[in-house]
């Protein structure tokens, strides 16, 4: 069983603080018959010619691993007439997937945020998924596209809730060893349509505490 108190991190394992420097190195080169012979001064004590770089960090253990082919992925949307949205609002779902590979049989205690409900498991792991993207200026849930004009996209789970940027997902409860994440990406009309292709740039990022 992991130690709680080893279990505090986010996404980054390995944090480094510099809070001061000023380290200088000095030399003197002493002849003697022929040769010559490189020794360093001791300024210890002198002033001006020392300093001390104080370095602070903590080496975290991700419960899971997140799959090489989940961290860079595209979703192909398809096409989609003008009609459809203008009579629905929406457009089809399209599922994409995250990989999580390896976690690890641990004790979780993970705050949901909206709720200050706790999940909690003595064997299982847990994780929250953060989306982040730039959104639709009127809606702010939605995220904004390049190309095409008058929709967003919405990001949602298995069970349809919507996702909103920037906000963490509920805590979800994982098996140990592989588990797979399934998400939805929804084009929703947001204003005057104007036909052409379009793109958009997600990220996301796991949370564990």
């Amino acid at each position: 069983m992991t130690d709680m108190h080893r279990k505090n991190f986010v996404q980054y394992g390995l944090i480094i603080t510099v809070l001061s420097s000023g380290i200088t190195l000095s030399s003197q080169a002493v002849g003697e018959n022929n040769s010559s012979l490189y020794r360093p001064t001791d300024n210890w004590n002198v002033d001006g010619q020392h300093g001390i770089v104080y370095v602070k960090g903590s080496l975290t253990e991700s419960p899971c691993q997140l799959a090489m082919t989940s961290s860079y992925q595209s979703v192909e949307m398809g096409n989609l007439d003008t009609g459809t949205l203008q009579r629905n609002g929406k457009g089809t779902p399209i599922p994409f997937h995250i990989e999580l590979e390896n976690c690890l049989e641990t004790e979780t205690r993970l705050n949901n945020v909206r709720t200050d409900i706790t999940a909690w498991s003595s064997s299982q792991p847990a994780v929250k998924i953060r989306f982040l993207a730039a959104s639709v200026p009127s809606m702010p849930d939605l995220v904004s596209v390049n190309g095409a004009k008058g929709l967003g996209l919405a990001i949602t789970t298995l069970n349809g809730s919507l996702l909103p940027l920037g906000l963490e997902s509920e805590p979800l409860l994982l098996p140990s060893g592989q588990s797979q994440l399934t998400y939805y990406v929804t084009p929703v009309r947001t204003g005057q349509l104007q036909p052409g292709t379009y793109s958009a740039l997600i990220a996301f990022e796991m949370l564990y505490d």
